[in-house]
């Protein structure tokens, strides 16, 4: 798969037509999560479930996007056995997914949900691993104009027509910083512009899809690595916030090893970035 391109062309759907998915497309999604898929922690166990459009009844008041069902012909459910890390892990692989649904030609949009067992006893499912991740899936139905949803407070909501197609949430410079968070000199020589492979890397990692698109969280280069930080944020739970930054990880990594091989990423402890109040280190690789 051509990654930097999906990227650029993935979009969030919350309305879908009613044609419905083949069970050979379903089999090569279930597939593709068996054989193909990428993986944060390659070892640690992960179960994808399909399930038909009656499942959207059954998700009502335990999943949605801000507690609103989203109605689609199929759902994908991630399970996972319990890790420290499955919820970035479960990002990880179910981005990849999603993305593998683009290349597919189906659309997509995450589902938030806040109560692993509340999910599993709607749509009765019996495992010991638990709920980790949800994306409803099918065919887009057509809109004439993608609407742009920018939460920077409860109170400070502004919606706006998205006009350039391409435009990051957070540009580059938002998110990338040199030796230390907050400080951006010496960053535009590092990374390059443009046709830059580093470049590519980071405009891929400004466009992850995340809750309410707050983004929350930016990059340090120092010694060689690079370091994923996270933000405090107050609107994201800790099942979102995971699963963000396995989203965020998984672009970089993805349009990165295009060029420099297979990216690895080390589950970050004390990096001694003197990072602000409430910031942590959360993975890091090599340069």
């Amino acid at each position: 798969m051509n990654y930097s391109a999906l990227i650029q062309n993935r979009k969030s759907v919350r309305e879908f037509t009613d044609q419905k998915v083949s069970a050979d497309v379903l089999a090569e999604i279930t597939a593709y999560h068996q054989k193909s898929c990428q993986r944060l922690i390659p070892d640690l166990k992960t179960e994808l479930r399909v399930f038909g459009e009656d499942a959207g009844e059954a998700l009502l008041g335990a999943a949605g996007y801000q507690s609103f069902l989203i109605g689609a012909p199929q759902y994908l459910v991630l399970l996972s056995a319990q890790d420290p890390h499955a919820g970035e892990n479960a990002g990880y692989i179910m981005e990849d997914l999603i993305l593998k649904l683009t290349d597919m030609n189906l659309s997509c949009c995450w589902l938030t949900f806040t109560d692993s067992a509340q999910v599993k006893l709607a749509l009765h499912i019996t495992s010991d691993m638990d709920v980790a991740a949800i994306v409803a899936f099918g065919y887009g139905a057509k809109t004439t104009k993608r609407l742009r949803l920018n939460i920077l407070s409860m109170s400070n909501v502004d919606i706006c027509a998205q006009r350039q197609y391409f435009a990051p949430k957070n540009s580059i410079h938002d998110m990338v910083f040199m030796n230390t968070w907050g400080n951006r000199d010496g960053v535009d020589e590092f990374i390059g512009f443009y046709d830059d492979m580093l470049w590519e890397a980071f405009y891929a990692a400004s466009l992850s899809p995340s809750y309410l698109n707050r983004q929350p969280y930016g990059f340090v280069i120092r010694d060689g690595k690079l370091i994923l930080v996270r933000k405090p944020d107050s609107y994201t739970t800790e099942i979102d916030g995971k699963l963000d930054l396995g989203i965020v990880l998984l672009h970089f990594a993805s349009v990165a090893s295009q060029w420099a091989g297979k990216i690895t990423w080390s589950f970050a402890d004390d990096e001694q970035l003197q990072l602000p109040e409430g910031h942590t280190a959360v993975a890091s690789c090599a340069l």
